[in-house]
Protein backbone atom coordinates (compact mmCIF):
# COMPACT_ATOMS: atom_id res chain seq x y z
CA UNK A 1 0.00 0.00 0.00
CA UNK A 2 1.48 3.30 -1.55
CA UNK A 3 0.77 6.90 -2.55
CA UNK A 4 -1.06 5.17 -5.65
CA UNK A 5 -3.44 3.20 -3.05
CA UNK A 6 -7.32 4.57 -2.81
CA UNK A 7 -7.98 4.38 0.91
CA UNK A 8 -11.04 6.42 0.78
CA UNK A 9 -12.46 4.24 -1.66
CA UNK A 10 -11.30 1.06 -0.47
CA UNK A 11 -12.90 2.25 2.94
CA UNK A 12 -16.05 3.06 1.41
CA UNK A 13 -15.78 -0.20 -1.05
CA UNK A 14 -15.42 -2.61 2.69
CA UNK A 15 -17.85 -0.78 4.86
CA UNK A 16 -20.66 -1.82 1.65
CA UNK A 17 -18.94 -5.49 1.91
CA UNK A 18 -19.09 -5.42 5.96
CA UNK A 19 -22.65 -4.51 6.41
CA UNK A 20 -24.31 -7.04 3.23
CA UNK A 21 -22.04 -10.29 4.57
CA UNK A 22 -23.00 -9.15 8.05
CA UNK A 23 -26.63 -9.33 7.15
CA UNK A 24 -26.24 -12.89 5.35
CA UNK A 25 -25.06 -13.96 8.48
CA UNK A 26 -27.48 -12.49 10.27
CA UNK A 27 -30.11 -13.96 8.16
CA UNK A 28 -28.87 -17.59 8.21
CA UNK A 29 -27.65 -17.74 11.61
CA UNK A 30 -25.81 -20.54 12.97
CA UNK A 31 -23.77 -20.83 16.61
CA UNK A 32 -21.16 -22.31 14.71
CA UNK A 33 -20.19 -19.81 12.34
CA UNK A 34 -20.83 -16.10 13.09
CA UNK A 35 -19.80 -12.46 12.17
CA UNK A 36 -17.29 -11.19 14.36
CA UNK A 37 -19.51 -7.96 14.53
CA UNK A 38 -22.53 -9.82 15.81
CA UNK A 39 -21.06 -12.78 17.79
CA UNK A 40 -23.11 -14.58 20.48
CA UNK A 41 -21.02 -16.13 23.01
CA UNK A 42 -23.97 -17.78 25.11
CA UNK A 43 -24.00 -21.01 23.81
CA UNK A 44 -20.60 -21.92 23.64
CA UNK A 45 -18.10 -23.49 26.48
CA UNK A 46 -14.38 -24.06 26.47
CA UNK A 47 -12.92 -27.31 25.93
CA UNK A 48 -9.20 -28.30 25.78
CA UNK A 49 -8.29 -28.73 21.91
CA UNK A 50 -9.36 -32.01 21.01
CA UNK A 51 -6.01 -34.20 20.41
CA UNK A 52 -3.50 -30.98 20.90
CA UNK A 53 -3.53 -30.48 24.83
CA UNK A 54 -1.75 -27.18 24.63
CA UNK A 55 -4.86 -25.19 23.59
CA UNK A 56 -8.58 -24.38 24.57
CA UNK A 57 -11.15 -23.12 21.90
CA UNK A 58 -14.66 -21.96 22.30
CA UNK A 59 -16.67 -24.52 20.98
CA UNK A 60 -20.79 -25.16 20.32
CA UNK A 61 -22.01 -28.86 20.27
CA UNK A 62 -23.78 -30.29 17.32
CA UNK A 63 -27.97 -30.63 17.39
CA UNK A 64 -27.73 -33.48 15.18
CA UNK A 65 -24.80 -35.82 17.12
CA UNK A 66 -23.52 -34.11 20.17
CA UNK A 67 -19.54 -33.85 19.06
CA UNK A 68 -18.73 -29.94 19.24
CA UNK A 69 -17.83 -27.89 16.98
CA UNK A 70 -15.68 -24.55 16.77
CA UNK A 71 -16.91 -21.17 16.69
CA UNK A 72 -15.74 -19.71 13.81
CA UNK A 73 -16.65 -15.69 12.98
CA UNK A 74 -16.16 -13.92 9.43
CA UNK A 75 -14.83 -10.52 9.44
CA UNK A 76 -13.80 -8.18 6.27
CA UNK A 77 -10.96 -6.00 6.08
CA UNK A 78 -8.00 -4.54 4.13
CA UNK A 79 -5.03 -6.73 4.07
CA UNK A 80 -2.24 -4.80 5.36
CA UNK A 81 0.57 -7.21 6.54
CA UNK A 82 0.64 -10.92 4.59
CA UNK A 83 2.88 -13.71 5.12
CA UNK A 84 1.40 -16.80 3.36
CA UNK A 85 4.16 -18.58 1.39
CA UNK A 86 7.33 -19.41 3.20
CA UNK A 87 9.34 -19.05 0.35
CA UNK A 88 12.73 -18.68 1.12
CA UNK A 89 13.29 -20.99 4.24
CA UNK A 90 16.91 -21.94 5.57
CA UNK A 91 17.79 -25.12 7.33
CA UNK A 92 15.36 -26.23 10.23
CA UNK A 93 15.07 -28.44 12.21
CA UNK A 94 11.53 -30.24 12.99
CA UNK A 95 11.82 -27.76 16.71
CA UNK A 96 12.07 -24.84 14.78
CA UNK A 97 10.01 -25.74 11.92
CA UNK A 98 7.00 -26.34 13.91
CA UNK A 99 7.01 -22.60 14.34
CA UNK A 100 6.61 -21.40 10.47
CA UNK A 101 3.18 -20.03 9.90
CA UNK A 102 0.67 -18.44 7.88
CA UNK A 103 0.37 -15.17 9.22
CA UNK A 104 -2.01 -12.19 8.15
CA UNK A 105 -3.16 -8.77 8.99
CA UNK A 106 -6.22 -6.83 8.61
CA UNK A 107 -6.77 -3.83 8.95
CA UNK A 108 -10.23 -1.13 8.91
CA UNK A 109 -9.40 2.08 8.03
CA UNK A 110 -11.25 3.42 10.96
CA UNK A 111 -14.78 2.10 9.38
CA UNK A 112 -17.69 1.68 11.43
CA UNK A 113 -18.47 -1.87 11.10
CA UNK A 114 -14.63 -3.44 11.44
CA UNK A 115 -14.49 -1.14 14.31
CA UNK A 116 -17.98 -3.07 15.98
CA UNK A 117 -16.40 -6.37 15.70
CA UNK A 118 -13.22 -5.65 17.06
CA UNK A 119 -14.90 -4.09 20.19
CA UNK A 120 -17.07 -7.64 19.53
CA UNK A 121 -13.66 -9.40 20.06
CA UNK A 122 -12.75 -7.87 23.39
CA UNK A 123 -16.20 -10.66 24.61
CA UNK A 124 -14.13 -13.52 23.52
CA UNK A 125 -11.48 -12.18 25.52
CA UNK A 126 -13.32 -12.44 28.89
CA UNK A 127 -15.39 -15.35 27.97
CA UNK A 128 -12.07 -17.36 27.35
CA UNK A 129 -10.31 -16.00 30.31
CA UNK A 130 -12.44 -16.23 33.44
CA UNK A 131 -12.24 -19.98 32.65
CA UNK A 132 -8.04 -19.30 33.46
CA UNK A 133 -8.64 -17.63 36.76
CA UNK A 134 -5.34 -19.16 38.39
CA UNK A 135 -3.24 -18.33 35.24
CA UNK A 136 -2.34 -14.98 33.92
CA UNK A 137 -3.88 -14.42 30.46
CA UNK A 138 -2.55 -12.46 28.09
CA UNK A 139 -5.52 -10.58 25.66
CA UNK A 140 -5.17 -9.96 22.75
CA UNK A 141 -5.27 -6.23 22.27
CA UNK A 142 -5.48 -3.87 19.00
CA UNK A 143 -3.54 -0.45 19.35
CA UNK A 144 -4.49 2.12 16.36
CA UNK A 145 -2.32 2.50 13.64
CA UNK A 146 -1.81 3.94 10.14
CA UNK A 147 -4.78 2.14 8.49
CA UNK A 148 -6.61 2.07 12.23
CA UNK A 149 -6.95 -0.76 14.54
CA UNK A 150 -5.61 -3.93 12.71
CA UNK A 151 -6.71 -7.72 14.11
CA UNK A 152 -3.92 -10.68 13.63
CA UNK A 153 -4.29 -14.41 12.83
CA UNK A 154 -2.20 -16.91 11.88
CA UNK A 155 -2.15 -20.98 11.78
CA UNK A 156 1.09 -22.68 11.42
CA UNK A 157 1.98 -24.86 8.68
CA UNK A 158 2.96 -28.14 10.66
CA UNK A 159 2.15 -30.11 14.32
CA UNK A 160 3.99 -31.67 16.32
CA UNK A 161 3.69 -35.89 16.32
CA UNK A 162 3.98 -35.68 20.31
CA UNK A 163 0.96 -32.81 20.64
CA UNK A 164 -1.47 -35.20 17.81
CA UNK A 165 -0.51 -38.63 18.21
CA UNK A 166 -3.44 -39.87 16.38
CA UNK A 167 -4.16 -37.16 13.87
CA UNK A 168 -3.48 -38.24 10.26
CA UNK A 169 -1.41 -35.70 7.73
CA UNK A 170 -2.71 -34.01 5.15
CA UNK A 171 -1.42 -32.65 1.71
CA UNK A 172 -0.16 -28.93 1.42
CA UNK A 173 -3.17 -26.58 -0.23
CA UNK A 174 -2.81 -25.74 -3.69
CA UNK A 175 0.18 -23.20 -3.95
CA UNK A 176 1.32 -23.24 -0.33
CA UNK A 177 4.10 -25.22 -1.26
CA UNK A 178 5.85 -23.91 -4.57
CA UNK A 179 9.24 -24.94 -4.02
CA UNK A 180 8.57 -28.27 -2.71
CA UNK A 181 10.47 -27.28 1.05
CA UNK A 182 7.84 -27.65 3.64
CA UNK A 183 7.36 -31.54 1.75
CA UNK A 184 11.39 -31.91 2.55
CA UNK A 185 10.83 -30.84 6.63
CA UNK A 186 7.99 -33.13 6.98
CA UNK A 187 9.24 -36.04 9.12
CA UNK A 188 7.84 -38.26 11.94
CA UNK A 189 8.21 -35.39 14.35
CA UNK A 190 6.35 -33.21 12.45
CA UNK A 191 3.25 -33.07 10.39
CA UNK A 192 0.71 -30.87 7.95
CA UNK A 193 -2.62 -31.78 9.50
CA UNK A 194 -6.32 -31.07 10.10
CA UNK A 195 -5.56 -28.11 12.18
CA UNK A 196 -2.99 -26.70 10.03
CA UNK A 197 -5.55 -26.09 7.29
CA UNK A 198 -5.81 -22.94 5.80
CA UNK A 199 -8.85 -22.06 2.36
CA UNK A 200 -8.49 -19.86 0.08
CA UNK A 201 -11.11 -18.91 -2.14
CA UNK A 202 -12.46 -16.13 -4.45
CA UNK A 203 -15.60 -14.58 -5.37
CA UNK A 204 -16.97 -14.30 -8.44
CA UNK A 205 -20.32 -13.90 -10.09
CA UNK A 206 -22.36 -16.26 -11.99
CA UNK A 207 -22.88 -15.36 -15.57
CA UNK A 208 -26.04 -16.78 -16.02
CA UNK A 209 -27.31 -15.40 -13.05
CA UNK A 210 -25.18 -12.86 -11.10
CA UNK A 211 -25.22 -15.02 -7.78
CA UNK A 212 -21.55 -15.55 -5.75
CA UNK A 213 -19.95 -18.01 -6.95
CA UNK A 214 -17.07 -19.36 -5.16
CA UNK A 215 -13.19 -20.62 -7.19
CA UNK A 216 -10.52 -21.61 -4.54
CA UNK A 217 -7.59 -19.24 -4.41
CA UNK A 218 -4.05 -19.16 -3.88
CA UNK A 219 -1.94 -18.03 -0.92
CA UNK A 220 0.00 -16.07 -3.42
CA UNK A 221 -2.30 -14.14 -4.75
CA UNK A 222 -3.76 -12.42 -2.15
CA UNK A 223 -1.71 -8.57 -1.37
CA UNK A 224 -1.80 -5.91 0.91
CA UNK A 225 -4.47 -2.96 -0.24
CA UNK A 226 -6.73 -6.01 -1.18
CA UNK A 227 -10.30 -6.28 0.27
CA UNK A 228 -10.94 -9.81 2.33
CA UNK A 229 -13.06 -11.90 4.00
CA UNK A 230 -11.01 -13.99 6.87
CA UNK A 231 -12.45 -16.42 8.92
CA UNK A 232 -10.79 -17.54 12.21
CA UNK A 233 -11.32 -18.73 15.75
CA UNK A 234 -10.02 -17.79 19.28
CA UNK A 235 -7.84 -20.20 21.32
CA UNK A 236 -5.88 -19.66 24.22
CA UNK A 237 -2.64 -21.31 24.19
CA UNK A 238 0.01 -22.27 26.54
CA UNK A 239 2.93 -19.39 26.62
CA UNK A 240 6.22 -19.14 28.55
CA UNK A 241 6.75 -18.80 32.49
CA UNK A 242 3.41 -20.95 32.39
CA UNK A 243 0.78 -18.22 31.42
CA UNK A 244 -1.60 -18.43 28.76
CA UNK A 245 -2.20 -16.46 25.67
CA UNK A 246 -5.46 -15.68 22.98
CA UNK A 247 -4.90 -15.80 19.80
CA UNK A 248 -6.88 -15.80 16.79
CA UNK A 249 -6.25 -19.26 14.39
CA UNK A 250 -6.94 -18.70 10.77
CA UNK A 251 -8.96 -20.96 8.94
CA UNK A 252 -9.86 -19.62 5.63
CA UNK A 253 -9.21 -16.55 3.58
CA UNK A 254 -11.21 -15.31 0.55
CA UNK A 255 -11.04 -12.72 -2.01
CA UNK A 256 -13.73 -10.27 -2.43
CA UNK A 257 -12.23 -7.65 -4.16
CA UNK A 258 -9.04 -6.75 -5.54
CA UNK A 259 -9.75 -3.59 -8.16
CA UNK A 260 -8.15 -1.44 -5.77
CA UNK A 261 -4.60 -3.67 -5.77
CA UNK A 262 -4.76 -3.41 -9.86
CA UNK A 263 -5.67 -0.23 -9.59
CA UNK A 264 -2.30 0.55 -8.19
CA UNK A 265 -0.25 -1.54 -10.45
CA UNK A 266 -1.91 0.24 -13.01
CA UNK A 267 -0.48 3.20 -12.23
CA UNK A 268 2.77 2.22 -12.23
CA UNK A 269 2.27 0.65 -15.17
CA UNK A 270 1.80 4.38 -16.90
CA UNK A 271 5.09 5.27 -15.44
CA UNK A 272 6.64 3.00 -17.67
CA UNK A 273 7.96 0.44 -14.40
CA UNK A 274 8.35 -2.73 -15.95
CA UNK A 275 9.16 -4.46 -12.83
CA UNK A 276 5.88 -3.73 -11.21
CA UNK A 277 4.66 -4.97 -14.02
CA UNK A 278 6.12 -8.72 -13.85
CA UNK A 279 5.88 -8.65 -10.14
CA UNK A 280 1.71 -7.81 -10.71
CA UNK A 281 1.85 -10.68 -13.27
CA UNK A 282 3.44 -13.17 -11.23
CA UNK A 283 1.16 -12.26 -8.16
CA UNK A 284 -2.32 -13.15 -10.21
CA UNK A 285 -2.09 -16.96 -11.00
CA UNK A 286 -4.29 -18.34 -12.90
CA UNK A 287 -8.16 -19.26 -11.65
CA UNK A 288 -8.86 -22.69 -10.14
CA UNK A 289 -11.48 -25.42 -10.19
CA UNK A 290 -14.44 -24.21 -8.81
CA UNK A 291 -15.48 -24.55 -5.51
CA UNK A 292 -19.44 -23.84 -5.03
CA UNK A 293 -20.12 -24.38 -1.47
CA UNK A 294 -18.25 -24.43 1.97
CA UNK A 295 -18.34 -24.08 5.47
CA UNK A 296 -18.50 -20.34 6.58
CA UNK A 297 -19.98 -19.36 3.35
CA UNK A 298 -23.55 -19.74 4.27
CA UNK A 299 -24.27 -23.48 3.03
CA UNK A 300 -28.34 -23.07 3.02
CA UNK A 301 -27.96 -19.93 0.54
CA UNK A 302 -25.49 -21.61 -1.74
CA UNK A 303 -27.13 -25.17 -1.55
CA UNK A 304 -30.32 -23.11 -2.83
CA UNK A 305 -28.44 -21.17 -6.15
CA UNK A 306 -26.77 -24.65 -6.67
CA UNK A 307 -30.07 -26.47 -6.72
CA UNK A 308 -31.45 -23.91 -8.87
CA UNK A 309 -28.93 -24.46 -11.73
CA UNK A 310 -28.94 -27.70 -11.76
CA UNK A 311 -32.76 -27.16 -12.79
CA UNK A 312 -32.11 -24.84 -14.81
CA UNK A 313 -29.89 -27.05 -16.60
CA UNK A 314 -32.59 -29.97 -16.51
CA UNK A 315 -34.83 -28.40 -18.01
CA UNK A 316 -32.63 -26.55 -21.07
CA UNK A 317 -31.85 -30.49 -21.77
CA UNK A 318 -35.27 -31.70 -22.05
Amino acid sequence: MDEFYDSAGAASTLEMEARERRKLAADNYSATFQHLADLNLEPSVVIEGGSHRKNWRLCVPCDADGVMDEVVFGIQGILTNVGLVPLAIGKLDHKRAVRLAQRIELSGLNTATFEEALNKLESANDKLTQHFSSQTVRKITSTNGRFGRPIASSNRIFTLRADSPTDQGTDFEPGLDPLGTLEKLTTREVFHGPDNVVKYYRRAKDPKDGSNVYDSGFPGSFKAGDIVEMQASVVTIKAANDTMKLTCRLHALTMLDDSFTKLRFAEFDLRQDAAAKRLASKRIPSAAATVRCRIGHYEEVLQHNKKARVEEEDSSMA
